[in-house]
C-alpha cells in the first residue's frame, strides 16, 4: 500500500506543521541576510583589491610597497595621507593630486620634497576612488583617519575632474589650505653641483644602450614617446628641485621594462649626461650616488 502524502503522515500533525513553517521561514530569512552580508563584504573586498592593484601598477615605483616613498625624492603616504583629511578641503585636495598631479616643493613631516607628480586623469573615477581609499587605509593608516570617515566615492572624483586643473594650479591651491610646515629636516648646507666630462661620456654610452629607443638620439625624438629629457620640459619639471629627486626618479622608474636594474654608478653617470645635455657645467668631481649629498645639490640655476 503506498505511503500517504508527507503532509498526511502521522508525524506531520497540524501542530508540528505550525512549528515547522515559522522555522523554515526563519531559515530562509537568515540565509538571505547572510547572502546579502557576504555580497556586501565581497563588494568591499573587490573595491579594496582594485585599489591595491591600481597602486601596484601606477604608484609603487615612487611611493614604494611600504608607502614610505624615497628619501629626498618622493614623499611617504604611510603616516601622512590620512592627515590631509584634517585640512579644510583636504578631501578634495587628495582627489586633485591623483587626477591632475602636483608640481612644486611640499613639506611632509618636516622634510621638503621638490618634484612633479604626474597626472592620472586617464584612470576612471572608480579607479581613482579605489586607489585613494587604499592609500588612506593601508600601512596602519586607518587609526589616523578622522572620526566618521567615509570612503571616497566615484561621484566625488567625477565632480573634481570637472575642474580640469594642471599640476601647478593644484600646488597653488594646496598652498592656500596647507598648515604652516614643521621645520624642514633636510636643511643641510648646499653643495655645489658637480660631475666630470668623463662621467658624462660614460652616461652617454649608458643612455645609448638603455634609453635611446624611448627618448631618441637628441633626448626628445624617441620612437616610443618617452618624455623629452632636455630643453623647456626638463627645466619645468626638474629645474627647481634637488638632484636627489631626479636621481631617485631615474632609479625607481627607468628603464621602464626593468626599473632599478642598473647600478647606482650607472644611474649617476646617466644623470651626469642629462645635466651636461641641458647646459650644466662639468667640474672636477664626479656626481655621487648617496642621497644625502644629492639632496644638498640643487638644479636651480643662478
Amino acid at each position: 500500500m503506498p505511503s500517504p502524502p508527507v503532509f498526511m503522515h502521522p508525524m506531520f500533525t497540524c501542530k508540528s506543521i505550525a512549528v515547522v513553517i515559522p522555522v523554515f521561514a526563519f531559515a530562509i530569512t537568515l540565509g538571505s541576510s547572510l547572502a546579502a552580508a557576504q555580497s556586501t563584504s565581497a563588494a568591499k573586498s573587490d573595491a579594496g583589491d582594485a585599489g591595491a592593484r591600481t597602486y601596484k601598477t601606477y604608484c609603487i615605483a615612487c611611493h614604494q610597497e611600504n608607502g614610505q616613498g624615497v628619501g629626498g625624492a618622493f614623499p611617504p603616504l604611510a603616516g601622512h595621507a590620512p592627515d590631509l583629511l584634517a585640512w579644510a578641503g583636504g578631501r578634495t585636495h587628495l582627489i586633485r593630486v591623483a587626477l591632475f598631479g602636483l608640481e612644486g616643493t611640499i613639506n611632509v613631516n618636516g622634510t621638503n620634497f621638490t618634484g612633479a607628480m604626474p597626472a592620472w586623469d586617464r584612470l576612471d573615477d572608480k579607479s581613482i576612488a579605489a586607489v585613494l581609499n587604499h592609500v588612506l587605509t593601508a600601512w596602519d593608516n586607518k587609526p589616523r583617519l578622522p572620526a566618521g570617515f567615509k570612503p571616497l566615492a566615484a561621484d566625488e572624483v567625477a565632480a573634481v575632474r570637472a575642474e580640469s586643473l594642471d599640476a601647478k594650479r593644484v600646488f597653488a591651491l594646496r598652498q592656500q589650505i596647507a598648515p604652516a610646515p614643521a621645520a624642514a629636516a633636510n636643511n643641510a648646507a648646499p653643495i655645489a653641483l658637480s660631475f666630470t666630462e668623463a662621467q658624462a661620456a660614460q652616461g652617454k654610452a649608458a643612455y645609448q644602450h638603455n634609453c635611446m629607443d624611448c627618448h631618441g638620439t637628441t633626448l626628445d625624438n624617441g620612437e616610443f614617446g618617452g618624455a623629452p629629457l632636455r630643453g623647456a620640459y626638463f627645466r619645468n619639471h626638474w629645474g627647481n628641485g634637488s638632484v636627489a629627486s631626479l636621481y631617485a626618479y631615474l632609479k625607481t622608474k627607468m628603464p621602464p621594462d626593468r626599473p632599478g636594474a642598473l647600478s647606482d654608478k650607472v644611474y649617476a653617470d646617466l644623470l651626469a649626461f642629462l645635466l651636461h645635455s641641458n647646459g650644466y657645467e662639468s667640474g672636477g668631481r664626479e656626481l655621487p650616488t648617496d642621497s644625502q649629498t644629492l639632496q644638498s645639490m640643487s638644479l636651480k640655476r643662478d
